[in-house]
């Protein structure tokens, strides 16, 4: 807080637009003694679309009102995510220009150039009639803003999106180079006298090396698995086959049996 008595009983109230809340800061955050932080030093917003919310302000000194700011602030910079690094929450500073108010609500008159000091620190606000007005007071503010696993996601498929789209474009700016090269050198040449002696040009890219794919030889131990019990090796089809004619070959099998040695299956003459 700068521009104030130290005497002063300053409190902020908050207003928040996308959802709309407010918020009052009665007391003065302290980074250094925050264990636990005074009761009015932090206004908690949950739920908030980052996108379109700003944040604008309204200043009092006890029950005198002071004024308010002229322009919200658009909370979408200072609410970024890193997507790269993994972090719980996000913590960005911002400073607020708290004009003051005259009387019946209208706006303090404005300052020219001339009736500013030179050496003054304040920083003047722009008002929409763009003259110089020198703020009340300015306020430091401090954000800490903890994504939701959405938020994080979202911005994990924004990263996506742009990188796919530049993939994209840097393909087709190879494949219109490659056409331009080729189209170059075929012109070329045609009008030197090389053709007429019969030597032919290779073009500069060849064709489909986009889609070029390696080609790999099987090691000795594939070898050695493929043909003793691969899928495909001899052992597996004769397998196969004698389990399809199982049936085939035990009958085939006991009828021989039941010809050739017949007898033993007899029953004894009677004693």
């Amino acid at each position: 807080m700068e521009g104030l008595p130290v005497d002063a009983k300053l409190s902020l109230q908050l207003q928040l637009s996308s959802p709309i809340e407010e918020g009052t800061l009665s007391q003065i955050y302290d980074p250094l003694n925050c264990d636990p932080a005074p009761e009015g030093s932090i206004v908690s917003f949950q739920g908030v679309e980052i996108s379109t919310a700003t944040l604008s302000a309204t200043a009092k000194d006890a029950d005198i009102p002071l004024g308010s700011t002229t322009t919200p602030q658009d909370l979408a910079p200072l609410c970024t995510i890193d997507p790269l690094t993994t972090k719980d929450e996000y913590v960005s500073e911002f400073t607020m220009a708290i004009v003051g108010e005259g009387e019946g609500g209208a706006p303090a008159p404005t300052a020219s150039a001339e009736n500013v000091p030179e050496s003054s620190d304040v920083p003047a606000v722009v008002t929409s009639s763009e003259e110089p007005v020198v703020p009340l007071c300015t306020v430091t503010l401090k954000i800490t803003y903890k994504p939701s696993a959405k938020d994080q996601r979202e911005a994990l498929y924004e990263i996506l999106n742009k990188t796919s789209q530049r993939k994209a474009s840097a393909l087709e700016n190879l494949r219109k180079i490659s056409m331009m090269m080729t189209t170059s050198s075929s012109s070329s040449s045609s009008s030197s006298p090389s053709k007429a002696s019969g030597a032919v040009t290779k073009p500069a890219v060849k064709p489909g090396f986009l889609n070029k794919k390696k080609s790999t030889e099987p090691t000795r131990m594939q070898r050695f698995y493929d043909g003793t019990i691969g899928p495909n090796s001899m052992l597996m089809n004769g397998l196969a086959l004698v389990i399809s004619t199982r049936n085939y070959l035990i009958f085939f099998g006991a009828v021989t049996a039941f010809h050739y040695k017949g007898q033993l299956l007899s029953i004894p003459a009677p004693a």
